[in-house]
């Protein structure tokens, strides 16, 4: 994988190393794709994603609810890039209670912006799928609190708002959507000054306490299909 210095290769080997020690099951979308086997090899960045994202986030870019790596696919490129430079320039992942954002800080400390802006080409590329769900809320609860509080900015669709550039929601794990608003919550992401989308939903997330809330609103972001 290319990297800027020694250092920095140094780092990823260690984060690889890191990755893959560190250790749902429904959804008709994913039964066809198998998580070991590397999609779209001849990408300039697939050697890349191999080394560096695949061990945990697995070959198809579904993730893996054991070692807490979220689907990637989803993702729009703007906000996959975006957040690889905030876990790599310390803005996400540096809070000592967020144990799934250190792993990813440390496993971007090297990425030159030339790598950040493959990576998330090559994640664009992966086939689009809801992964596994893991949760059972209430659905229609779950919809009726989306569209009050989360659509203004995700959509009703929950499909994001590039305007706002508030990413997508649906096609999320329902589990990492609950993990993602309880880190808001106890302000463990969110909280750095160059991170303004995180600030804002540190401010709103105070607004849903109730776990069985929190649960019916990512199963019900779960049951939505993400965009094509």
């Amino acid at each position: 994988m290319k990297m800027t210095s020694t250092a920095g290769r140094y780092i990823a080997l260690l984060s690889v190393l890191w990755l893959t020690a560190c250790g749902g099951e429904s959804g008709s979308d994913t039964a066809a794709l198998a998580n070991d086997t590397l999609l779209n090899p001849n990408h300039p960045a697939a050697n890349q994603y191999q080394a560096q994202c695949s061990s945990c986030h697995g070959a198809n870019g579904l993730g893996n609810a054991d070692l807490k790596a979220p689907a990637l696919t989803s993702l729009d490129n703007s906000y996959t890039q975006r957040q690889l430079r905030h876990f790599r320039d310390g803005v996400r992942g540096a809070h000592t209670d967020d144990s799934a954002g250190m792993t990813m800080a440390a496993a971007s400390a090297g990425l030159a912006d030339a790598d950040v802006a493959a990576l998330a080409d090559y994640v664009d590329t992966l086939p689009n799928r809801r992964p596994p769900t893991t949760l059972d809320g209430d659905l229609a609860q779950g919809k009726d609190y989306h569209l009050n509080l989360c659509s203004a900015c995700h959509g009703s669709n929950a499909l994001g708002n590039e305007a706002l550039e508030a990413p997508a929601l649906a096609g999320l794990n329902d589990w990492y959507v609950v993990a993602q608003y309880e880190k808001y919550r106890a302000k463990h992401r969110g909280t750095h000054p160059e991170d303004r989308w995180g600030i804002q939903m540190v401010r709103l997330a105070p607004a849903i306490e109730d776990p069985d809330i929190l649960e019916s609103i990512a199963s019900y972001l779960a049951s939505l299909p993400p965009e094509a």
